[in-house]
């Protein structure tokens, strides 16, 4: 365990500047390349005592650096997978507010997204977990069954099932949408035919 510790000591030092010349910014290449050596590490000490390690292979390490390298560019890729999903959300709320709608589009946003968030939360978390992983962060299922240690079975029927229940509340919002926004109409009429009568 202590060559291994020395190994993963030794090529650190370039592992880092690797990923601060990749990623030009070197707090970020510190803080990537420190989480990539917890790791490594973890995952050591897993197959030292027998454990299965959770995201990483079940093989015994035949390279530490080779390991090291691969943790450290997976890590970049699914930071970018978020940063890319946030920056995707914020363009979609610049153009919301660019587009300048009007109180009665506001209310049924804000009644949309309260619902929607109730739907999440009113979840199992395992369910929450994997439709959040899945549908905003853009992972895959053998993504989310590595991370979250389940079989891409288990994720496929979170999923349906958790689409399910956010489909059965959207549903339930629509037809109460529609039959406000039919009252109204119907309201607005009513008022126009009254006010053509009076005169």
């Amino acid at each position: 365990m202590r060559d291994l510790i020395q190994e993963l000591v030794a090529h650190y030092g370039d592992l880092r500047r690797q990923l601060t010349r990749d990623l030009r910014d070197p707090h970020y290449a510190a803080d990537i390349a420190q989480s990539s050596f917890e790791r490594v590490y973890v995952h050591a000490l897993g197959l030292r005592s027998g454990k299965k390690a959770e995201t990483l292979p079940d093989a015994g390490i035949e390279s530490p650096r080779a390991l090291l390298f691969r943790v450290a560019r997976n890590l970049c890729i699914d930071d970018a997978r978020k940063r890319k999903t946030a920056q995707e959300w914020t363009r979609q709320q610049l153009v919301v507010q660019h587009s300048a709608p009007s109180s009665e589009t506001l209310a049924a946003q804000r009644q949309i997204l309260n619902r929607v968030v109730q739907a999440l939360e009113g979840l199992p978390p395992r369910r929450r977990e994997v439709f959040i992983l899945f549908r905003a962060h853009g992972y895959t299922r053998a993504e989310i069954s590595e991370q979250l240690n389940i079989t891409e079975m288990a994720v496929a029927k979170h999923m349906v099932r958790a689409t399910l229940d956010c489909s059965r509340v959207l549903a339930q919002l629509r037809s109460e949408l529609i039959e406000d926004h039919a009252l109204g109409s119907a309201m607005d009429f009513d008022n126009s035919t009254l006010t053509d009568d009076a005169s």
